[in-house]
């Protein structure tokens, strides 16, 4: 049986649609539920991807140990630059411990 505990986020893709762009994009992990509190910007567990992604392109995340599980994946871009994002596709890899 899989519990809560047993589960960490290991990966998450992201994939740029193709009229879109992703940059210097951070992707976060929380309890909070983003439609009840809206996340703030890196006030969560994060990684932060450098560089730019071209329109069509897979980026790639991967978390460090952190010993808690979360519920919830939050993409944001670098603010205040980017107000939206635009993604054609969100995959999160988990692994058992």
């Amino acid at each position: 049986m899989v519990t809560p505990d047993s589960i960490c986020i290991i990966l998450v893709d992201c994939v740029v649609v193709a009229e879109g762009h992703l940059k210097d994009f951070v992707v976060g992990l929380t309890d909070e539920n983003p439609a009840v509190t809206p996340p703030v910007y890196k006030q969560y567990f994060h990684v932060q991807y450098k560089g730019m992604v071209k329109p069509g392109a897979t980026a790639s995340v991967t978390f460090p140990e952190s010993g808690h599980m979360f519920r919830y994946v939050v993409i944001q871009n670098e603010f205040p630059r980017h107000r939206s994002i635009c993604l054609a596709e969100v995959e999160v890899y988990v692994t058992r411990k």
